[in-house]
């Protein structure tokens, strides 16, 4: 089996943001076949987009993030289904960050060092960024994506603002990264436990959840799970499924015109009012006010 490959580069110094943007299609359409001088970093948002980069095939579906390195072929090997959309940036690395490629068990040992010895790194400014994952978190990732294009397009006075967005976006990919082999390499039963718990709970977000179904999916009893979920997250089951909701519903909000209460009941949630009263406790802004703040990313169909 082939070792993961991971880049890894210094960020003394920000990256440089060349363009961006969120890309939807209406029709079944296949990515060009072209070579560029950039690295691009993609995360799915709907559907799934079939890519290669030479002679390895990426199926990036929602949640996915693909990194594409420079000088080298990439193009679509499949039609994409109407509706597929992802989140696009291009950057390049400053003089400085020397960018090398690591196998995962280079990184899994750079890894055990800063957990032995983490004095040492204090100072660190190395990322390691896998060229294809699916992170765990990748609503927030999803978020710095949608600052990042916002920014990218409201001509903000400091010329390297979007600069600093992109390499924030670099650094949460790392920090979800290293955080992931740090689960790995010390995994218990109950951390395979709560894994399985938690994507079930992903995958059936939308629908309509109660603490009584997913322990009954489980074979737990109820008050067992929520006492357990709480010790293992730090979250109410219910927390955890409205924060999938939300992220959900972020999504929408920005890459469609569908009214808010669609929107709610979209994500499961069939009273509206209830829906702008969770958003707001959990956002600090309402669905409308938050759709505005970032009305300036652009939208590209080819």
């Amino acid at each position: 089996m082939m070792l993961k490959e991971y880049l890894h580069a210094s960020l003394q110094q920000p990256v440089v943001f060349t363009l961006g943007g969120k890309f939807i299609t209406d029709v079944p359409w296949t990515h060009m076949k072209r070579s560029i001088g950039d690295y691009e970093m993609i995360i799915g948002l709907h559907g799934t987009l079939y890519i290669q980069c030479e002679s390895t095939t990426f199926e990036v579906n929602p949640g996915d993030l693909l990194i594409l390195p420079p000088h080298k072929v990439h193009q679509g090997y499949k039609e994409c289904p109407p509706g597929t959309s992802f989140y696009w940036f291009h950057f390049l690395f400053s003089d400085e960050s020397d960018p090398f490629v690591m196998n995962e068990l280079e990184v899994d040992q750079h890894v055990k060092a800063i957990q032995s010895k983490p004095e040492l790194y204090q100072n660190e400014s190395a990322v390691f960024l896998p060229f294809f994952s699916a992170p765990h978190q990748s609503d927030r990732l999803t978020i710095l994506f949608n600052q990042l294009l916002d920014v990218a397009n409201a001509h903000y006075y400091h010329s390297r603002a979007v600069d600093y967005l992109a390499t924030s976006v670099l650094i949460e990919l790392s920090e979800q990264t290293i955080k992931n082999f740090h689960l790995a390499s010390d995994q218990k039963n109950s951390d395979k436990k709560m894994a399985s718990i938690l994507e079930w709970i992903r995958l059936n977000s939308l629908e309509k959840l109660s603490t009584g179904k997913i322990a009954e999916q489980f074979n737990y009893n109820r008050d067992y799970l929520c006492r357990f979920f709480k010790k293992e997250t730090g979250l109410t089951v219910h927390e955890y499924i409205h924060m999938l909701k939300l992220s959900k519903a972020k999504d929408l909000l920005t890459m469609s015109n569908e009214s808010v209460g669609n929107i709610a009941r979209t994500i499961g949630i069939q009273d509206e009012r209830y829906f702008m009263r969770l958003f707001k406790q959990y956002e600090k802004l309402t669905p409308s006010k938050y759709r505005k703040a970032y009305h300036r990313i652009p939208l590209n169909k080819e």
